[in-house]
């Protein structure tokens, strides 16, 4: 393995190691304690946990898809393959984060902490719902980018 597969490789994993585990974190914990909450707690907690994540998140994801990139041109076969298929899994998150749980979070983020935006119960269930639809391509994009870096040669 070259100095810059080295280096794209760890580009690509750290990142994306933190964000899928951010991303899985929210499913088995947060989602989990949301759904048990009284909607006026939950619109502070939820507010809360956006405030901290959500600038983080498109960052990791852009830096992996970045070392993805390099990681693969770098590369050939089946670990260039790989370190693909997991840019591409984790660009399918980039979209379904947009087409919907964004935009619930940006009604959140433009309220005063503590302050419900309309139809909360609804918010809170379709946001859940896109989440969990988003762990799996997040774990498999990792899955990915591991299985990348065993077929380096």
């Amino acid at each position: 393995m070259t100095t810059v597969e080295r280096v794209a490789a760890i580009v690509m994993l750290v990142p994306a190691a933190i964000w899928a585990g951010i991303i899985a974190c929210f499913a088995v914990e947060r989602v989990n304690l949301w759904s048990r909450m009284p909607t006026d707690q939950y619109v502070v907690d939820f507010r809360r946990s956006l405030r901290r994540v959500d600038p983080l998140q498109p960052i990791l994801a852009i830096v992996s898809i970045a070392g993805s990139a390099v990681y693969a041109t770098s590369t050939g076969g089946t670990a260039s393959m790989f370190a693909w298929v997991g840019a591409a899994l984790i660009v399918v998150v980039i979209v379904i984060s947009l087409a919907v749980p964004e935009r619930i979070n940006a009604q959140f983020r433009r309220r005063e902490e503590g302050e419900a935006p309309p139809n909360v119960e609804m918010l809170r269930e379709r946001w859940r719902a896109f989440h969990l639809a988003r762990v799996v391509p997040a774990v498999a994009a990792l899955i990915a980018l591991v299985l990348a870096t065993t077929f380096a040669g």
